[in-house]
């Protein structure tokens, strides 16, 4: 997620986030002489606030969740990324202290522009206002190219955040890359998000083990702990992987594409057990087409 820093040397505004490979910079904005540095602070600490609620849409989506029902957990998660749609206009008119209170939002992403809002207020520059809805908008179109699959330019610092399901057009862009590279790509550090690079990984692992396993005889969980005999390697989380996609019953094919366990399995390693991983399919590996 990007983060914002006041630099009181340049009395700049900076933007920061990861791209795989070291983060990038930018400036948002040159403050006016007459804002305080507390007041330059406050504003960057509710910028990096709202960023990481825009960002926990894609990292946490509600499609994620067993249930959208009101007050569950999936239902506030919708209704954080629905309050994208209004974050613009609740910067540009907050809620303000009034008669002693504060009406604050239950919705953390609206609750986050309101505060962003809240601290433009205080600096009252009209042409600061501007600059910072610019840079919102382009957090938030981020945000959605990723959920899109994209990850090129801002929102390639999905790179660096783990989501709790896999997009299918990232675990196909692995899947690519794996392809080129059967023994590991950087690319899948810089180019790919981690989870569908782990789902990615696995199905080629389980792919690899199935071709070895039919000719050597063996079982394919077997096939790691063979090679441990031939070379010493780190067998053991490879063969749960294996197993686990096994006990799941579920493999390629050329005619459905299902992929769903090795979904499964990335995930359930990386984040613990999903609420749902069907619809997650990524393209058969070149030459590979099996039944268990």
């Amino acid at each position: 997620m990007s983060r914002y820093a006041y630099d009181p040397g340049q009395r700049a505004l900076l933007v920061s986030w990861a791209t795989g490979t070291g983060d990038l910079a930018a400036t948002v904005a040159t403050l006016p002489t007459a804002v305080v540095e507390r007041d330059a602070f406050r504003l960057a600490e509710q910028l990096t606030f709202l960023a990481a609620a825009a960002w926990r849409t894609y990292t946490h989506p509600a499609s994620a969740t067993p249930s959208l029902r009101v007050g569950s957990e999936g239902w506030r998660r919708a209704s954080d990324r629905t309050a994208f749609a209004s974050v613009l206009a609740v910067i540009r008119r907050p809620h303000l202290p009034h008669n002693g209170t504060l009406l604050q939002s239950y919705v953390i992403v609206e609750e986050a522009a309101h505060r962003v809002g809240r601290a433009l207020h205080a600096i009252g520059n009209q042409n600061l206002t501007e600059q910072i809805l610019a840079d919102v908008s382009a957090e938030l179109d981020a945000v959605e190219q990723a959920e899109r699959g994209d990850l090129s330019g801002r929102a390639r610092q999905a790179i660096a955040l783990t989501r709790a399901d896999a997009s299918p057009l990232q675990v196909a862009a692995a899947d690519v890359l794996l392809a080129d590279n059967p023994f590991g790509d950087s690319r899948l550090f810089t180019e790919v998000e981690p989870t569908a690079a782990a789902v990615a990984a696995a199905h080629w692992l389980h792919v690899a083990a199935t071709v070895t396993a039919r000719q050597t005889g063996l079982d394919p969980t077997q096939v790691l702990v063979e090679a441990d005999n031939i070379e010493a390697l780190p067998h053991e989380s490879p063969t749960v992987v294996l197993e686990h996609i096994t006990a799941a019953k579920c493999g390629w094919s050329t005619k459905c594409g299902c992929s769903t366990s090795a979904a499964v399995v990335a995930v359930r390693l990386r984040l613990g057990p999903p609420s749902s991983a069907a619809g997650l399919a990524a393209p058969v590996p070149a030459g590979a087409s099996w039944r268990p």
